[in-house]
């Protein structure tokens, strides 16, 4: 089975996509930044804890 990666948002929580939002997409380093317009990326995702709760 495929591994599918973590979308985490500009502080570094784990988030999901809401509807009729306009979000811009990076993949990083074992994850998918999600940013909505006017954000940058402020922390990065603790991957270790990510990863234990998939």
């Amino acid at each position: 089975m495929a591994q599918t990666l973590p979308m985490v948002d500009a502080f570094g929580r784990v988030t999901t996509l809401q509807p009729q939002v306009t979000y811009k997409l990076r993949v990083k380093n074992g994850y998918i930044l999600v940013l909505r317009p006017n954000q940058e990326q402020y922390r990065l995702p603790n991957l270790l804890t990510l990863n234990r709760s998939a």
